[in-house]
């Protein structure tokens, strides 16, 4: 209990800041910055941007836009601890679904059992990976430059990554939540003690 305290101080004593991103672009809106973040179904997407030296994190959910003053995998990790289970055993269950691929999609937590996933664009680990949540996609087209993925929010990300690429991991995202609801219901089935309501 205690822990969300301090999450839910953190939002509240975030300031306003101009930011800067990628090399020399500014970030033309004034945004809040926060120290600690909480991946939910209203969280969209992470992305990393960079603030001189440091590479932070520019999350866009269902509320607004905010910066954390982290980087993805770290909001992301501690998502993951914090929601009852740690970034490793997430990566291991998508790999017993998938074997080994790359770019795997997560589950990052489980709400009233749904599957909260989020795909990565690039490898985890490269300082350009952003993670999309599966449920915040409504389109994704192919532009000269890569694609376009549109949100839930009507907000189009323009990422310089192939379409068939970004295809593909939808379509692994989409699996592997099909794979879990399977699973819930097959474990819904087979429950040996049945409430009595």
């Amino acid at each position: 209990m205690f822990h969300y305290f301090v999450y839910f101080l953190k939002f509240i004593l975030c300031t306003t800041l101009r930011l800067s991103i990628e090399k020399g672009g500014t970030f033309t809106m004034t945004t809040k910055f926060v120290n600690g973040y909480l991946i939910s179904f209203n969280t969209y997407l992470l992305q990393p941007i960079q603030h001189d030296a440091k590479v932070f994190t520019h999350v866009i959910d269902k509320h607004n836009e905010l910066i954390v003053t982290r980087k993805p995998m770290h909001v992301l990790r501690k998502s993951c601890i914090s929601l009852g289970s740690t970034y490793e055993a997430a990566k291991q269950s998508a790999k017993r679904f998938f074997g080994n691929q790359h770019k795997l999609p997560i589950v990052v937590a489980f709400d009233y059992g749904f599957p909260c996933i989020f795909l990565p664009t690039y490898s985890p680990n490269s300082i350009h990976n952003i993670w999309i949540g599966l449920h915040a996609i409504t389109n994704i087209t192919p532009s000269k430059t890569g694609c376009v993925v549109t949100l839930k929010n009507d907000k189009k990300i323009e990422l310089p990554i192939q379409y068939a690429s970004i295809s593909k991991q939808f379509v692994n995202a989409s699996m592997l939540y099909k794979h879990y609801m399977n699973e819930r219901k097959q474990l819904s089935q087979d429950s040996p003690y049945h409430p009595p309501f």
